[in-house]
């Protein structure tokens, strides 16, 4: 349910001879205090460094214009939906484990078709993976684990092949010399610098309405997001990553966002798919029932009173009052929060300075919330009123999930 934490992702620089930075290795943490990555699940853990880059700390901050080298094990390699990780920033980097078959192959060869560049991770050649090296753009050899003659060798074998070499586990000066005297492209390693972790404050979503969400989304077939939106709609988590992954460069987007249809439409349902499951795997929850509730009764509220004057574009009513406790759930100022969104600068002021029709909602609810005087007596009567219809809503709500 709604609650903050504190997610991690380390990074470490991959570099080229004259030790400039030409990319990051994006790499899991399980908090601010791991020093190695501890993974028990590969494909949680991989989930947990998408979602954490893309909809908690942003991809741009954690490598600016370089590219992004993600682990993808072989079950997302497989999947058909794939994930929405940018194209020009993006590194595909396939795991020794991952089974070099014919349908890997076959995966592989959709993952380059859609125009992702793929890295072959402490890979040793052989003549029958061939087709493999013949898509990659990188292979990576771990010089620790193959020590400096089988080094020698792959790189000899590899620089048959049009594809990038970059020497890891490169730990001393010696062994970068050594790897440098090869004429390999790109060095990685403690030599150059230790995973350096990253971390932001995110809000976490309820398990269940990502499972209702992906129910939905599986089921539409007709394009219809009305249901969509709705359950959107009951996780102000969910709003907030879905918002921050539409403000992040990679969208390009450069319109305002100011109600959830807006914000679904523009992710569009296959991407929204696989956010959702990227979300379901890296299981960032931690049940706070009073304050989803409190956020819900609020966002209701608001859009109920709204309803009750007859005012239009309800949605945004509900969105702002769900945005005007963004901070609680965040652990964060609320301007500096909003300030991070897509949101319509009139909606922001709305929010902060309850101005305008929505301002003077939430004030209302606000007020009454608080146990304050309305002054008049018609708006107190409605805020009443709805007051009670938006506590009957998010218990029904709540007893669903």
């Amino acid at each position: 349910m709604v609650s903050y934490q504190t997610v991690a992702v380390a990074r470490q620089p991959i570099v080229d001879d004259k030790l400039a930075v030409f990319a990051y290795e994006l790499l899991y943490r399980r908090d601010s205090e791991a020093k190695e990555a501890e993974i028990i699940d590969d494909v949680g853990a991989t989930a947990q460094v998408i979602t954490s880059s893309l909809l908690d700390i942003g991809l741009n901050n954690i490598v600016g214009n370089n590219e992004a080298f993600v682990n993808f094990p072989r079950s997302y390699l497989t999947n058909p939906s794939g994930v929405p990780l940018p194209r020009d920033t993006a590194v595909i980097e396939v795991l020794e484990n991952a089974g070099f078959d014919p349908i890997l192959l076959a995966a592989l060869r959709r993952w380059k078709g859609a125009g992702y560049k793929l890295a072959l991770d402490d890979f040793q050649f052989e003549a029958k993976l061939t087709p493999f090296v013949e898509l990659a753009d990188y292979v990576k050899l771990d010089l620790l684990a193959l020590g400096k003659e089988a080094f020698h060798a792959q790189v000899t074998a590899l620089k048959a092949f049009d594809v990038k070499i970059i020497a890891e586990k490169v730990e001393t000066w010696d062994d970068f010399h050594f790897a440098k005297l090869l004429e390999v492209d790109y060095y990685q390693g403690y030599f150059f610098e230790r995973p350096q972790v990253l971390t932001n404050k995110s809000t976490t979503v309820n398990q269940m309405t990502l499972l209702q969400l992906m129910a939905a989304l599986i089921k539409n077939s007709d394009g219809d997001i009305d249901e969509i939106e709705k359950i959107v709609s009951q996780d102000v988590g969910l709003v907030h990553k879905l918002l921050k992954y539409l403000n992040s460069p990679m969208t390009g987007l450069v319109a305002s966002v100011d109600t959830v249809k807006l914000a679904i439409t523009l992710i569009g349902v296959d991407h929204l798919k696989s956010l959702t499951n990227l979300l379901l795997m890296s299981a960032m929850t931690e049940d706070r029932p009073a304050v989803l509730s409190q956020v819900l009764v609020r966002s209701k509220h608001a859009e109920l009173y709204a309803t009750e004057k007859g005012y239009s574009n309800l949605d945004r009513f509900f969105l702002a009052g769900m945005m005007s406790m963004i901070d609680v759930c965040v652990g964060q100022q609320l301007d500096d929060v909003l300030a991070e969104l897509p949101l319509p600068d009139e909606f922001k002021k709305s929010i902060v300075e309850r101005t305008g029709r929505v301002g003077h909602a939430l004030e209302l609810v606000e007020l009454f919330e608080k146990s304050r005087l309305i002054q008049d007596e018609h708006d107190r009567e409605i805020i009443q009123k709805t007051y009670v219809e938006a506590l009957k809503w998010v218990d029904e709500f709540m007893a669903r999930i």
